[in-house]
């Protein structure tokens, strides 16, 4: 069962931001168009991701969670092996199946530039993963009122990922391309989700977000290497993960026994 009011206010909250936001954001597109400041953009990009990270951040200290941000040795230690795993396994299967790819810093750009650039997708990956993962998965999982945990995890995972796509319908390309966006919006959305439960680390999350906002690895210009970067994504993460649980799971088995491992 599912609280219907509840989960209503949620998506129309989402959706009358979305709409309020639009208008604002193409008129501050049209300003930097017409100002020919070549660095207007990335300065008013950065402004409006940070003050978005501020609210979200804002938001989890009001709805009380703090917990499931939080950074410590393990998530920093966790985040690190994360990244080297994801850049190793990519460029290797990459290469293996001949697929387009460039790293950034191969680019004829200086490091500062590159920097100034794109590191404004870092705070675009945490905004949006705290407020998508976290904030609002929170609240959809509380409107849902079922017995079995996994199918009110997943319903949960499945609405949060379609406002998440509903947030991004004004970035998208106009044309038969968006129905390909649509749908890659909204498979990342499962992915990034599926990232956080099974690490229960938001930052693996809004690292990968990262990786493919910015196009560290792939590149993501054309439509179908955009797609192609998040199918990639999600068969190195996978692998990544997974590898790591099962090592977790026979060093456990090992340290407190078959008996006594399921109680860990």
């Amino acid at each position: 069962m599912i609280n219907v009011k509840k989960l209503m206010i949620i998506i129309l909250i989402v959706f009358a931001i979305v709409v309020a936001l639009y208008p604002i954001l193409a008129e501050l597109e049209i300003s930097i168009l017409k100002s020919n400041n070549p660095n207007a953009k990335t300065i008013v990009n950065y402004i409006v991701q940070i003050v978005s990270l501020i609210i979200a951040i804002y938001m989890l200290k009001k709805f009380n969670y703090l917990n499931y941000v939080k950074l410590s040795l393990k998530t920093i230690l966790e985040l690190i092996v994360y990244i080297l795993s994801l850049l190793l396994l990519t460029i290797i299967l990459v290469n293996i199946f001949h697929l387009k790819y460039y790293l950034i810093w191969n680019t004829s750009e200086s490091y500062a530039t590159l920097i100034f650039q794109n590191f404004y997708f870092l705070f675009v990956g945490l905004g949006e993963e705290f407020l998508f993962r976290v904030i609002l998965y929170y609240k959809i999982l509380d409107t849902i009122i079922l017995k079995n945990k996994k199918l009110r995890m997943i319903i949960a995972v499945i609405i949060t990922s379609f406002l998440f796509t509903m947030a991004h319908i004004p970035m998208l390309s106009i044309g038969n391309i968006q129905i390909f966006s649509t749908l890659n919006i909204f498979m990342w959305g499962i992915f990034s989700s599926y990232l956080y439960l099974r690490t229960k680390n938001i930052y693996v999350a809004a690292i990968a977000h990262f990786f493919t906002d910015a196009g560290i690895i792939i590149d993501y210009t054309e439509i179908y290497y955009g797609i192609l970067s998040t199918f990639i994504n999600i068969i190195t993460s996978v692998i990544i993960i997974e590898i790591y649980n099962i090592c977790k799971y026979f060093y456990n088995k090992k340290i407190y026994g078959i008996e006594n491992f399921n109680l860990k």
